[in-house]
């Protein structure tokens, strides 16, 4: 078996295009229809094990971003405002799973795209998720793919006046698809 040890990959006219340095890959002038997809990861949960509520538009505060199951691969992710910032233009894919108190007839929850609610087509009130009625606990889920520009921020909201969920048993996340 043989071993290739690189730092720096250069192309046809001897401009760096990939360097590695400190376990770090910096891609340089990529072509236009390239990517370095894939990076720009993360997810987040909340680290109480207590109910919240969220009001309409408000932000879903998940606080947790590094123990268990949680991470941030590239740093994009703020533990304090709970907003996810994208770090270049391309395709991004985000999610929730929140769990949601039974018998509440009103929780509903959607995501931010600078600070203004995701338009639906579907829906004037911009729901992403919503259940009118249900007699046990259950979890609320969305996925929601979309272009985004280089600092573009995301977060996951409420999206009817009074929306409870379980921190302990919710989370989100997402990545750069490309």
């Amino acid at each position: 078996m043989s071993t290739l040890k690189v730092s720096n990959i250069q192309d046809i006219s001897n401009n760096a295009a990939m360097s590695i340095s400190g376990g770090v890959t910096t891609f340089n002038n990529l072509p236009i229809n390239a990517s370095a997809a894939g990076s720009a990861a993360f997810m987040a949960r909340h680290a109480a094990n207590e109910w919240g509520s969220v009001t309409n538009g408000a932000i879903v505060n998940f606080n947790d971003d590094s123990t268990g199951d949680s991470f941030d691969t590239d740093n994009c992710y703020s533990t304090s405002t709970y907003k996810f910032t994208a770090p270049a233009a391309g395709v991004y894919m985000f999610w929730f799973s929140i769990y949601t108190a039974d018998g509440d007839t009103s929780n509903g929850f959607s995501f931010l795209k600078n600070s203004s609610k995701v338009a639906i087509t579907y829906s004037t009130d911009e729901l992403m998720s919503y259940v009118s009625s249900f007699n046990n606990d259950h979890v609320q889920t969305a996925t929601i793919i979309l272009p985004l520009a280089s600092g573009d921020t995301m977060a996951a909201c409420g999206a009817l006046t009074n929306s409870d969920y379980y921190k302990g048993h919710s989370k989100w996340g997402g990545c750069r698809l490309a």
